[in-house]
């Protein structure tokens, strides 16, 4: 009975995933941010300048740097800004009251969700390791790929769920994407995904370090700038497993299913994780 319980509860997952997944292809919105904004940078930064070394990370080239920055975009377009403005437009447009009412438990729904996000990033990534391969010269070896996933691979867990954290706040869709962009354009920029920074004050460093980006996307750029082994210090390692338990946490106290923003105490007693919900009005 439990092997055919916990094969049934693996497929509703698998049909949710592939669900997410075709409704993430499908979406032009999606595509564009996930796929081409990292591309469309990746090229445009590398055109505008073509011989430039980086004298802050010892005369790395533009294109080694850019590699691993624009990569960790990718994650933040597919894990964090996707996550954000789909969960907030389904669930405005009336989608998640709807599955609410199905036997589809919520966990089912989050790995959905987030196994997709997974996938696209996965695809983005791939997508701009390949042109920087081929038209900017750049070693994709095994090191180098190795180094990149196990900092993305973390990345795409944290900022995931803080995309659910976030989307539980935000009431509109029409303000999903902006504030998704509003909040992770900034934090990338201090945390030099675009440029490597080489006079910001040290404060400033600071909070950067204190948010997850920082400690997923320096361990990355080294390996592609000094060619060493993928290291993470426990500190790192500390800041990125914080944000994302607290992102965790808050998204199983605010998550909920209707347009609007109900009182969190009556969103955590409508939940049903772990298997399939009952209403009580059906059983009457």
């Amino acid at each position: 009975m439990s092997t055919r319980g916990d094969r049934s509860l693996a497929a509703m997952a698998w049909t949710q995933l592939n669900y997410q997944l075709r409704l993430l292809i499908r979406s032009p919105l999606a595509t564009f941010t996930v796929l081409a904004v990292p591309l469309m940078l990746l090229v445009a930064l590398n055109l505008v300048t073509p011989e430039m070394t980086l004298g802050a990370l010892r005369g790395m080239r533009v294109a080694d740097f850019l590699t691993p920055s624009m990569a960790t975009f990718a994650m933040l377009n597919a894990c964090y800004v996707n996550i954000v403005t789909s969960v907030v437009l389904a669930r405005e447009n009336g989608i998640l009251k709807r599955l609410h009412g199905t036997p589809l438990p919520l966990w089912a729904y989050l790995v959905g969700r987030i196994g997709a996000a997974f996938v696209m990033c996965a695809m983005s990534v791939a997508a701009v390791l390949m042109v920087s391969a081929l038209f900017f010269d750049v070693q994709v070896t095994a090191a180098r790929v190795g180094g990149l996933a196990a900092s993305l691979s973390l990345g795409a867990l944290c900022f995931s769920l803080l995309g659910l954290a976030v989307s539980s706040v935000i009431t509109r869709a029409d303000t999903s994407l902006p504030l998704a962009y509003g909040t992770v354009l900034p934090l990338a920029f201090i945390s030099d995904v675009f440029f490597p920074s080489t006079s910001a004050p040290t404060w400033l460093r600071h909070v950067a370090d204190s948010f997850p980006l920082s400690p997923v996307v320096k361990p990355a750029e080294t390996v592609f700038a000094a060619g060493r082994d993928w290291t993470m210090t426990g500190m790192q390692l500390g800041v990125v497993f914080t944000w994302a338990a607290a992102s965790l946490v808050a998204a199983v106290l605010f998550f909920h299913w209707e347009p609007g923003h109900p009182h969190p105490l009556r969103t955590v007693r409508g939940w049903r994780w772990f298997g399939p919900r009952v209403h009580k009005e059906g059983l009457a």
